[in-house]
C-alpha cells in the first residue's frame, strides 16, 4: 500500500500589528464662568421716587410735621402716626405722601424743588437771570409762610372736687397744665388734642381720686420723680417713643389716689393707609 503524503500545514497567521502606544488628548479650552445674574433682592429704581432718602431727608420732613402740629394742622394722633411713618420710610416715594396735605405739599425729588424752598411751604422758584455782578442762583429763598395757629396757651389749670372733669376730642393741650382731683376724677384724652408745643408739663395734687391720661402709642410720656403715698401710678404704654415726638413729663404727688397712662381702647386707624 502506497503511504499518503501528509497534507501540508498551514502557514501560521502573521501576528497582529501592534498599534503605537496612544497619546492623551489635549485638554479642551476652559471656558470663564458665567455671571451670576443680578440678585432678585436688588431693588428696581424706575424713576427718582425710587431713590433712597437720607436721615436728612427723614428730619425735614418730620420738622415740618412738627410745625403743622404747632399750626393745629394736625393733631397728636395724626402727628405721632405720620412721624412713625417718616422715620419708616426708606425712600423718596414713600416720604411724599406724608406732608401731601399741608402746605409744604410732598417732598421733593432729587433735582425738583429745593428742599429750602420745601421747607418753607414754597414752591420751586421760576428760573431769574443772575445779576451781573453776582455769583450763585439768581433767585432768593422767601421767606416762610406765617403760622395758621395763635399764641400757644401758657397754662390751664384743671381741679376736680367730689366731680369728674374730662378734656377729650379735638382740644389745645397748652404747655403747663396743673390738675388737681381731690375725691373726683379728672380724664385727659389726648388722642385727637392739639399740641403746639415739643414738650407739655402736667402737675398733679391727687388725693383719693384719679387721674387718667389717654395718649396714642408711640408719644414720650415720663412719670418723673413725685411723691406717691399709698397710691399708684400705671404706665400702661407699650408701644417704643416715636421719634421727635412730644414729651409729657407728669409730676407731683399722689395720696391714696391713682395716675394711669394709656393708649386709646379703640384700634389705631392710620391716615395714610398703613
Amino acid at each position: 500500500m502506497s503511504e499518503v503524503p501528509d497534507k501540508p500545514k498551514p502557514a501560521p497567521a502573521p501576528p497582529a500589528p501592534t498599534s503605537a502606544p496612544s497619546t492623551p488628548a489635549p485638554p479642551a479650552p476652559s471656558t470663564p464662568p458665567t455671571p451670576a445674574p443680578p440678585s432678585a433682592d436688588y431693588p428696581d429704581v424706575r424713576s427718582a421716587a425710587d431713590l433712597r432718602c437720607s436721615d436728612v431727608d427723614r428730619e425735614r420732613v418730620a420738622e415740618a410735621l412738627r410745625q403743622a402740629a404747632g399750626d393745629g394742622r394736625l393733631t397728636l394722633t395724626e402727628l405721632e402716626e405720620r412721624l412713625e411713618a417718616t422715620f419708616k420710610a426708606r425712600t423718596y416715594g414713600e416720604l411724599q405722601p406724608i406732608t401731601r396735605d399741608l402746605p409744604q405739599g410732598p417732598y421733593p425729588l432729587p433735582g425738583g424743588n429745593p428742599a429750602a424752598n420745601w421747607q418753607q411751604g414754597r414752591p420751586a422758584p421760576a428760573p431769574v437771570a443772575p445779576v451781573a455782578g453776582t455769583t450763585g442762583v439768581g433767585a432768593e429763598v422767601q421767606p416762610p409762610l406765617p403760622p395758621s395757629g395763635g399764641p400757644v396757651r401758657p397754662s390751664e389749670r384743671i381741679t376736680s372736687v367730689l366731680s369728674n372733669e374730662k378734656r377729650e376730642g379735638r382740644w389745645e393741650v397748652p404747655a403747663r397744665m396743673d390738675v388737681t382731683s381731690i375725691l373726683g376724677e379728672v380724664v385727659l384724652d389726648f388722642t385727637e388734642a392739639v399740641v403746639r408745643t415739643p414738650e407739655v408739663e402736667i402737675q398733679t395734687s391727687i388725693v383719693l381720686g384719679s387721674l387718667t391720661m389717654i395718649v396714642p402709642e408711640g408719644i414720650d410720656v415720663r412719670l418723673d420723680e413725685g411723691t406717691n403715698i399709698l397710691g399708684e401710678r400705671k404706665m400702661k404704654l407699650r408701644e417704643p417713643v416715636t421719634p421727635g415726638a412730644p414729651v409729657y413729663r407728669v409730676r407731683g404727688f399722689v395720696l391714696l389716689g391713682e395716675v394711669t397712662v394709656r393708649p386709646p381702647r379703640d384700634k389705631r386707624r392710620s391716615i395714610l393707609g398703613h
